[in-house]
């Protein structure tokens, strides 16, 4: 059997050895919905109905998955969210464009059709910013123009959108390393951070600096062409407003209540320039201070997802006890706290909840995330992926639940991953 296994499958009974030339192709069922597909396998021929390309794409998916004998019978075949994704931290540890372009074939092979890209963080600035050059300057590695192209490109071929992620107006230290006008002490010179955690450092609340990453974004949307654009949000320090005299003055002219409402000042501006643009803004959920009708990813808790259905947002589930790739598989020293681990049944057993009553169609995804504070290289992200990343592709098709099968599924697929060079972690269930 196939990870994501099938939501509708009827087996009548043997197999025909596969072969790529008995398919035969019919015409779209827009019913099948833009990522669905059936499949009618019998003893001569393989019948494929699509509903768009994606599905399609998802079809041929699933018969290379079954190897070389296909069941007989039929498979229909739909995802149950449209935002299924995967976030790459390529900020704290860059990762070269291969490693990159790997993690998408992982993806689409999963059936997962978002790789969001965390770019930019107080450790570095990964994105080439030609108005800007600085902002690469000062942090060494990171993608050209060139490199997002070809990676935005090889991700649509295998429909993966790839979501850029421009973090503000926290986890900015390395854009104040390059420009310190940007930030509350604008004759301060700021290292790019050598240290994990949270810098106290912020942007400042002059119009120049709102200007400075509008014309970030510009770059960014004309790189990046799908919807999205995150600009992070979380984690940002009000101590800096609420010690620096000019802050006070801006957040006087600008009518905000105190220091605690600049955040969603600086983050409204964003969502403003995005949608001139034609984009929507997703951001990081901490509390409800995010801008109207921008996307909100939930990830302290699993309760905060309906919740912020409530308030008319879009919703990416993310909630870190779940979804976090990093925290180790069983308990061990090291820089997380001991309940901060997530096992192979934790990640399969995630159950994501239904929206409440008037929000329905608001959760639209589920998302994994993959932090590489203590995950310098390559082999340390896949190590860390696999196999847990094989028990949410499940939970992000909406695949039934039934965690013994998927473990007799989950050996031969691992096999599989392994003979193709993929980093494989420690399979404790």
């Amino acid at each position: 059997m196939i990870i994501p296994r099938p939501r509708e499958l009827a087996v009548l009974g043997g197999t025909i050895a596969y072969d790529p030339d008995l398919v035969r192709l019919e015409p779209p069922d827009p019913t099948l919905g833009p990522e669905g597909y059936r499949l009618r396998i019998g003893p001569t021929a393989v019948h494929l109905t699509p509903g768009g390309p994606a599905g399609q794409f998802y079809a041929r998916q699933t018969l290379v998955a079954y190897g070389e004998r296909l069941p007989l019978g039929e498979i229909e075949d739909r995802p149950r969210f449209p935002w299924r994704g995967v976030m790459l931290d390529v900020a704290r540890h860059f990762m070269p464009v291969d490693f990159v372009l790997r993690m998408i074939d992982h993806l689409a092979a999963h059936k997962l059709n978002v790789l969001q890209l965390h770019l930019t963080d107080d450790q570095g600035w990964r994105l080439e910013i030609k108005r800007h050059p600085r902002l690469t300057e000062v942090s060494g590695d990171h993608y050209s123009h060139d490199d997002i192209r070809a990676i935005v490109e090889y991700a649509a071929e295998r429909f993966v959108r790839v979501v850029p992620e421009i973090g503000l107006p926290g986890h900015v230290q390395a854009a104040l390393a390059a420009y310190p006008h940007l930030g509350n002490d604008p004759a301060r010179r700021l290292p790019v951070w050598a240290e994990w955690g949270i810098s106290p450092h912020t942007l400042n609340l002059e119009e120049s600096t709102i200007t400075f990453f509008e014309e970030v974004l510009d770059e960014v949307v004309e790189l990046f062409p799908g919807p999205y654009v995150h600009v992070g949000g979380d984690e940002c320090r009000p101590g800096e407003w609420e010690a620096t005299p000019r802050a006070q003055e801006r957040i006087r002219e600008l009518g905000l209540s105190g220091a605690h409402a600049a955040r969603g000042w600086i983050t409204a501006r964003m969502a403003e320039h995005l949608r001139r643009h034609d984009r929507r803004l997703v951001y990081w959920y901490d509390t409800d201070d995010g801008p109207s009708g921008a996307t909100t990813m939930t990830w302290l808790d699993e309760e905060s997802g309906p919740l912020a259905t409530l308030e008319g947002r879009d919703v990416v589930l993310a909630p870190h006890r779940r979804t976090y790739f990093d925290y180790p598989v069983q308990p061990e020293p090291g820089p997380f706290a001991p309940d901060r681990v997530l096992t192979l049944t934790g990640t399969y057993h995630f159950d994501p909840p239904p929206e409440p009553p008037g929000a329905m169609g608001r959760i639209i995804g589920v998302q994994a995330q993959l932090w590489t504070e203590y995950l310098p290289t390559p082999a340390d992200v896949e190590r860390q992926t696999f196999p847990r990343l094989c028990a949410f592709a499940e939970v992000a098709w909406g695949s039934p639940r039934d965690y013994p099968d998927f473990l007799r599924r989950l050996d031969p697929h691992l096999a599989r991953l392994a003979a193709q060079g993929t980093v494989i972690g420690p399979l404790i269930p």
